[in-house]
């Protein structure tokens, strides 16, 4: 699925997330402590007294952070400005440490992303198109999504969440259809992504907001591109990616990493190439196959290329600590 600029810039914001963190002491150029009365005090001072006012921290990106304190605690609004720009990108409203508001701005200064902390469990999002409009309000709950309205460019309700259960539409600032979110019970089921043209890119299945069964990708023109099983937010499965609507890769996935036999196919039917896998890495024999013949094997061991000879020597002596670490294990399980 393609990034909006939202959520480029929300990236951007992780960078700098926080107040309190100015990117690393090799990033800063300066920092000024200014005492609440508006009078400049230096670091010694500050750190000593713990005076209430602000630290003004300019970056060498061009960021210039400004941070309030009471009592060496944040405390208050701080902000992060554009790069090389006095317009802010992103604000911050402490109360005695404890993060209550956070804002994030667009170059020319308008809200994009609002986030308020109603409770210590509950917060509240607000989203904005590029023009200023509302463009979603949403209530949660930790991470279940209790309540939310989402509106098209024109101000218009066009899908709801209510109870945790509804569809919600993500736009990108443009008004361009980014997705269409399933939710039951406060979580997403289901995620359909589509293109700026409005067909459909791939279609995603959610287990407590987590990829939980088939995801399926497709080319613009509605061709296969690739069908995957996911577990937890990993791929573990089979998995075969397509071109031209041709299968072009078979592989099989343990826990996010590949395990067994991985297949290349010339149109989508003969077999080109047979690679074993073991975590990730190549084990085994892999093949290469001219028509229905074997061509060429090669043989590696933890993913270096070694002989047959070599791999069979390696194997074995993985057996033989297997089956010692089993029967030390067994005797350990007899005595107890």
């Amino acid at each position: 699925m393609k990034k909006s600029l939202f959520s480029l810039s929300l990236a951007a914001g992780l960078v700098l997330a926080g107040c309190g963190n100015d990117g690393g002491d090799n990033q800063v150029i300066s920092k000024r402590y200014i005492h609440k009365y508006g009078y400049a005090v230096s670091e010694s001072e500050w750190e000593s007294n713990n005076y209430p006012g602000q630290v003004v921290t300019s970056l060498r990106n061009g960021v210039t952070i400004t941070s309030t304190y009471e009592n060496g605690i944040l405390h208050g609004p701080c902000t992060h400005t554009h790069p090389h720009s006095q317009t802010i990108q992103y604000f911050y409203l402490y109360n005695i440490g404890e993060l209550k508001k956070e804002v994030a701005y667009d170059v020319l200064g308008m809200p994009i992303r609002e986030k308020v902390q109603l409770s210590p469990h509950r917060h509240c999002i607000t989203t904005w198109f590029g023009d200023g409009t509302p463009m979603s309000v949403e209530d949660f709950t930790g991470e279940e999504l209790i309540d939310g309205e989402y509106f098209s460019l024109n101000n218009e309700c066009e899908s709801k969440v209510e109870r945790g259960i509804g569809l919600r539409s993500r736009r990108d600032p443009n008004g361009v259809l980014l997705s269409k979110d399933h939710f039951d019970k406060g979580y997403l089921t289901k995620r359909e992504t589509f293109y700026p043209s409005g067909n459909m890119e791939s279609v995603t299945l959610f287990t407590m907001n987590k990829k939980h069964g088939d995801r399926r990708t497709f080319t613009e023109s509605g061709e296969a591109l690739a069908e995957e099983e996911w577990i937890n937010d990993e791929l573990h499965g089979k998995s075969s990616y397509f071109a031209n609507g041709k299968k072009q890769v078979e592989v099989y996935f343990l826990n996010g990493a590949r395990n067994g036999i991985e297949t290349h196919f010339i149109d989508g039917e003969s077999i080109e190439q047979e690679i074993l896998w073991n975590n990730d890495r190549r084990h085994g024999v892999t093949k290469f196959f001219v028509g229905d013949a074997i061509a060429k094997t090669e043989w590696y061991y933890n993913g270096k290329l070694v002989s047959k000879q070599r791999f069979e020597e390696l194997d074995m002596v993985d057996q033989m600590i297997t089956q010692a670490d089993g029967n030390a294990n067994a005797g350990e399980s007899l005595q107890r």
